[in-house]
């Protein structure tokens, strides 16, 4: 019996270690694969990121001449410098997670999830103490506020990466459900994400119509003084109206998603600017320039459908239930919805859908001044409402007109857009119908054949 027992824990023995040599080998081949298949995306993206900073993001008017090229001197916001920074070390660091020994585990990607949840609205509230502080020239304070900042800023530092590949990976299983993938479940371009700062742009407009001109890049940095600076240089020397604007992401690569939003805004950003990356390889993102209206076509569509990719994944990731598939606020839908509310509940869609129509006719008459008066009385009202606008005047309407399914759209694009996703069985039929339009004619002809009002 004791013969029997030694050769069983033998046995035993031996076959353990056949086991955890098979898993070595196994891992050390999955190792392999995703090391080779992260190299290959990698190698992609770069190439990638190079042709979207020559060719995607013109940003608009680039002679050397223009007024907002001069009136923006020195302000400017370097995009290649940021992509140099960026995509190699987002793309090393995956490569390096891809090891056995550095991989993180779900549970280890959620906590830093949860963290994050809890982080960005503490590094708003610093950020405007910081800012108060510095308005009111409290050295103390700001000392202070700058320190608190600074440590927050450092934990998010340390799990952003992380966080970001949790993210990424998130969104790309929806836009596989959803089926915008290629060979497999292989995704182009790949969905790269970087939480950082955004930059800021300037817009400008004509003081006699809400048309845009010409919008630049700018650092993200700018105080208040010196936007001020800007807009005053390119009213004063040009008459044209300009506004300094914050932005919450950019189409670059990696794509650049605000730091510090809530999970739910940060992904549909992220879904929104992946988009633009991804229409790029087919004629409706390749005419984005061609036009106002295209331009329009391809934001107003990336805003919808990147709300509902962006909604889809807060599901997978919280497990909470939200409405993923919601009507722009100009819509009719939308309209409903509201007139379900409270009357006495102030609706800040309504209200900036009706400042930027009364300050349209009055610009159709001539008042340029009255509708300038106008405009900034509505955003006093605003101010006193809680709601921080810096400045509302032409270009500031210009440019987030050009988003139709904005509230402060007075285009039908965002109501033509809707009803045809209501038709569509899934967004990422909606996006399929669409992607192939590479003129407004030929959008026209797709609301046709679907019997939708022009």
């Amino acid at each position: 019996m004791l013969g029997i027992s030694i050769d069983l824990r033998r046995c035993l023995r031996y076959r353990a270690v056949t086991r955890a040599r098979k898993r070595r080998l196994k891992s050390g081949k999955g190792c392999r694969q995703r090391l080779c298949r992260y190299t290959a995306k990698f190698l992609l993206a770069m190439v990638f990121a190079y042709g979207i900073s020559l060719v995607a993001l013109p940003a608009g008017d680039h002679r050397l001449s223009s007024p907002v090229e001069i009136a923006s001197r020195g302000f400017s916001y370097n995009l290649s410098s940021y992509e140099l920074a960026n995509l190699a070390a987002k793309w090393f660091h995956l490569l390096y997670s891809a090891l056995p020994w550095t991989d993180l585990d779900a549970k280890a990607r959620h906590a830093h999830l949860a963290r994050y949840i809890e982080l960005a609205p503490e590094l708003r509230a610093s950020q405007q103490r910081l800012d108060s502080a510095i308005a009111q020239n409290d050295t103390l304070a700001i000392s202070v506020e700058q320190s608190r900042y600074g440590a927050l800023k450092k934990e998010l530092g340390q799990i952003r990466d992380s966080l970001e590949e949790l993210l990424e990976s998130t969104i790309s299983g929806e836009i596989v459900k959803i089926g915008l993938h290629q060979w497999g479940d292989f995704i182009w371009p790949p969905v790269d994400i970087r939480l950082s700062q955004p930059p800021s742009i300037v817009v400008s407009s004509p003081r006699h119509v809400i048309r845009r001109e010409e919008v630049k890049l700018l650092r993200p940095d700018l105080s208040d003084d010196m936007k001020t600076e800007i807009e005053r240089a390119l009213l004063e020397s040009y008459d044209l109206s300009a506004v300094v604007l914050a932005t919450g992401g950019l189409a670059a690569y990696p794509n650049i998603v605000a730091s510090d939003s809530d999970l739910l805004p940060l992904l549909e950003v992220s879904a929104h600017e992946w988009l633009h990356a991804y229409l790029l390889f087919h004629p409706l993102g390749r005419a984005y320039w061609d036009n106002s209206d295209m331009l329009s076509l391809n934001e107003t569509l990336a805003d919808i459908a990147g709300d509902e990719i962006g909604r889809l994944a807060y599901v997978t990731l919280t497990g909470n239930e939200i409405e993923t598939s919601v009507p722009p606020p100009n819509t009719a839908a939308a309209q409903v919805n509201r007139r379900q509310r409270p009357e006495n509940e102030f609706d800040f869609r309504e209200f900036m859908f009706e400042t930027r129509a009364r300050a349209d006719e009055m610009l159709a008459s001539g008042e340029i001044e009255a509708a300038e008066d106008y405009m900034e009385h509505r955003r006093l009202v605003l101010v006193e409402r809680g709601y921080n606008i810096r400045k509302i005047n032409q270009a500031y309407f210009a440019f987030h007109g050009l988003y139709a399914a904005g509230a402060t759209s007075t285009s039908p694009l965002g109501e033509q857009l809707w009803e045809l996703r209501q038709l569509s069985s899934d967004v990422g039929e909606f996006l399929k119908l669409l992607q192939s339009v590479g003129t407004w004619e030929e959008f026209l002809s797709v609301l046709d054949a679907h019997e939708i009002d022009r």
